[in-house]
């Protein structure tokens, strides 16, 4: 009885085993984009704010074309797409393609210089009795 029982409690480990890679496989489809050899999940590289030690982590990168996408950002501002990468000599189709899953170019945020306020005025003067009280005597 105990044996029949060991290979059960085994059979159904497999089964999960497989059953749980098969749904994170369905649910990332496979081990694709944004995904490393041992299926841990990469982040994706800003390229409006990395460095270019960082955009040679991504595969094809060398340093000069690296210093590239750096030079092209710093001239004309932040990428405002993926495919605005296109523009970046050394960045042909075929190399956008392979690296559009794995890079971003994060959040465009305006900045607004901030106005001064004006400070607060309190609606009593300190030291001031409220309106019905008596004047206090002192401490």
């Amino acid at each position: 009885m105990k044996k029949y029982t060991f290979m059960v409690i085994g059979a159904l480990i497999v089964m999960l085993s497989f059953g749980g890679m098969a749904y994170a496989a369905g649910e990332e489809g496979g081990m694709g984009a944004g995904q490393d050899g041992s299926g841990q999940v990469m982040e994706k590289v800003d390229i409006n704010a990395a460095t270019v030690e960082e955009l040679q982590s991504l595969p094809g990168m060398d340093q000069e074309l690296a210093q590239n996408i750096i030079d092209y950002r710093e001239a004309n501002g932040p990428f405002g797409s993926v495919e605005e990468l296109i523009s970046v000599e050394g960045i042909d189709n075929e190399k956008l393609d392979a690296l559009r899953e794995q890079i971003t170019v994060g959040e465009l945020q305006e900045t607004q210089p901030m106005e001064p306020s004006a400070p607060m005025e309190p609606e009593q003067p300190m030291g001031e009795p409220m309106p019905g009280e008596s004047p206090s005597t002192g401490y």
